[in-house]
């Protein structure tokens, strides 16, 4: 697997199957106990379409900042303050990270344009 196949498949698993499964799953009838998941079902619940429609945008936009986040740590853009070493992203014998927010952030600003 190459970086870009690492962040292709982040990005449907989290884009595509995540995202879709939450908002496929929100304007259902709320069923079940978890008090967190019924909160959030009746909060959904009581949005205007356009308020619904800028909670799909929003959730995406904090998706992508925590995926971008990640992928910060990972190439060594940044480094938590307890963090000793470099994170080394290995795949088969190849390491594939380096430029993984680069070209998160390069597929983000395509699929945006």
């Amino acid at each position: 697997m190459t970086a870009e196949e690492f962040v292709k498949n982040v990005n449907q698993e989290i884009f595509k199957d995540t995202y879709n499964y939450y908002f496929e799953t929100l304007p259902t009838p709320i069923v079940g106990t978890d008090k967190y998941w019924k909160n959030s079902k009746e909060l959904y619940h009581s949005l205007s379409e356009e308020q619904k429609n800028q909670l799909q945008f929003f959730t995406k936009l904090v998706m992508q900042d925590v995926i971008s986040s990640i992928f910060g740590k990972l190439d060594n853009i940044s480094s938590y303050a307890n963090q000793e070493g470099s994170f080394e992203l290995n795949i088969n014998g190849s390491t594939i990270n380096g430029d993984l927010q680069e070209i998160f952030l390069m597929k983000m600003e395509e699929d945006y344009l």
